[in-house]
């Protein structure tokens, strides 16, 4: 009989879980994650669709979660578009005593960037940096194909660092209480928020110009081969060309012009995969 595996990929929005045997995902399932409900609700969502999928020979459960964890305790740690108590939870600890199965937990783009390095561009390209476009921004970076974690599994953040974007109105607060982060002004729920003080075309423009201003601050710090981007925003059309046109007219140094600028073409199983990952 083949053995299974449960991946989740858990984001402030939706939660997308996979029933998988090898390198195929035999079935999936979608609910609406209840992120801003109450911490026993939320992991009571996370024990329902798991058990949705439930079959006999699950052998391990991995899940990519949107938020700071610690990997090698399982705990999510923070989060910041989750209600404000929903921090330090043991979720590998409370799933292994339900399900009696090994619980892997990760950022969720951490995830997105193993299966990129095992599956992905990473099969041709040694030095990238991922970034996710959802609710919020999400980002990894990868260094002669190793995963760079830092000192607390929380290298990567690029959706709270600060960039002098374009708006509209007053400055858009972030998730995190700051002001400025490029998460507030180039995700998806910024997109959203600017959609509805303009039509879609204007909306999109803002929110490429700002996205192509983050990708040249990263690319003038880390100096990748090329950058994948995944996420909500991705499916846009036509917005990937955008962007790589909008990162070219706001890019200054000649050798950074030819870093090159992907969608990921694992779609949205790649954190599934990932997060069954080490």
């Amino acid at each position: 009989m083949p053995k299974y595996a449960i991946a989740l990929d858990i984001g402030a929005t939706k939660t997308l879980a996979g029933l998988i045997s090898g390198n195929k995902i035999i079935k999936t399932k979608t609910k609406l994650t209840g992120s801003k409900k109450n911490n026993t609700e939320i992991i009571k969502n996370i024990k329902r669709i798991i058990k949705s999928l439930w079959v006999e020979n699950i052998n391990q459960i991995g899940i990519g979660f949107a938020g700071q964890t610690d990997n090698k305790k399982g705990v999510i740690v923070s989060t910041t578009n989750f209600n404000q108590k929903f921090k330090n939870i043991k979720l590998a600890e409370i799933l292994q005593k339900e399900f009696k199965v090994p619980v892997k937990i990760d950022n969720d783009v951490k995830c997105f960037a193993k299966s990129e390095i095992k599956n992905g561009y990473g099969k041709i390209y040694k030095n990238f940096i991922v970034l996710t476009f959802g609710t919020g921004i999400g980002g990894g970076i990868v260094i002669n194909n190793e995963l760079v974690r830092g000192e607390k599994n929380i290298a990567g953040e690029f959706g709270h660092m600060k960039i002098a974007g374009t708006w509209s109105g007053v400055a858009p607060q972030c998730g995190c209480g700051n002001k400025y982060c490029f998460e507030s002004v180039a995700s998806g729920r910024a997109w959203l928020k600017i959609n509805k003080k303009h039509n879609k075309n204007h909306a999109d423009k803002i929110i490429i110009n700002n996205i192509s201003i983050g990708l040249n601050n990263l690319a003038t710090i880390l100096n990748p081969e090329c950058f994948i981007l995944g996420g909500g925003l991705l499916e846009h059309t036509n917005i990937i060309n955008q962007i790589r046109k909008s990162f070219r007219e706001h890019c200054k140094q000649p050798l950074l012009k030819d870093v090159k600028i992907f969608k990921s073409k694992l779609g949205d199983q790649t954190i599934l995969f990932g997060a069954l990952l080490d």
